[in-house]
């Protein structure tokens, strides 16, 4: 189970320790339904909604999403790709990148970064001649300088955020402190 800790109170709009629960249950399963949040948190089920509504309205929570077997898709190889450009125009170029699009390829990721690399790409792929497509097609994105590409031989543990069950931390005055379940 997680404990919030360290929330920020006191100021109209700021998230309190019951929004802070409700977000990390719907991370956990963002098809946990108003009534079962209600039972975890002992709240009333339209207090539920009204909150989760609240959320939705202040562009806290975005959306919902599915874990996906990405295998199961059709895309078992994950590249991670750094991208440096030699344009002023970061936008422009990480717009052009991200409109890049192949059959058997899906960008999961685009960061714009600092240090020596300017842009942080993820991507789902079906073969290993698509990634060289793909990276094909990067480079030929004007302003786009070099690339440097990572595979993953296997997934530790994916990213939370995109598999719908990460608990929240540090945002929004949020800090978790995870604990065993008892």
């Amino acid at each position: 189970m997680i404990n919030l800790v360290g929330i920020r109170t006191g100021k109209e709009g700021d998230l309190d320790d019951l929004d802070g629960r409700i977000l990390n249950l719907l991370l956990a399963d963002g098809r946990m339904s108003h009534e079962q949040i209600a039972k975890e948190i002992h709240l009333s089920r339209p207090a539920v909604f009204e909150r989760i509504k609240r959320l939705e309205a202040r562009g806290v929570i975005r959306g919902y999403g599915a874990r996906v077997d990405w295998e199961a898709l059709g895309l078992p190889l994950t590249a991670f790709v750094w991208i440096r450009t030699n344009s002023g125009n970061c936008d422009d170029v990480g717009r052009q990148i991200a409109e890049v699009r192949l059959e058997g390829m899906r960008l999961e990721d685009l960061h714009r970064v600092t240090g020596e690399w300017c842009f942080f790409a993820k991507y789902r792929l079906a073969t290993p001649t698509v990634l060289q497509l793909v990276i094909d097609r990067v480079r030929q994105v004007p302003g786009v300088q070099n690339t440097l590409t990572t595979i993953a031989l296997s997934s530790i543990e994916e990213s939370r955020q995109h598999n719908g069950h990460a608990p929240l931390s540090g945002a929004r005055g949020l800090a978790l402190l995870a604990t065993p379940a008892t």
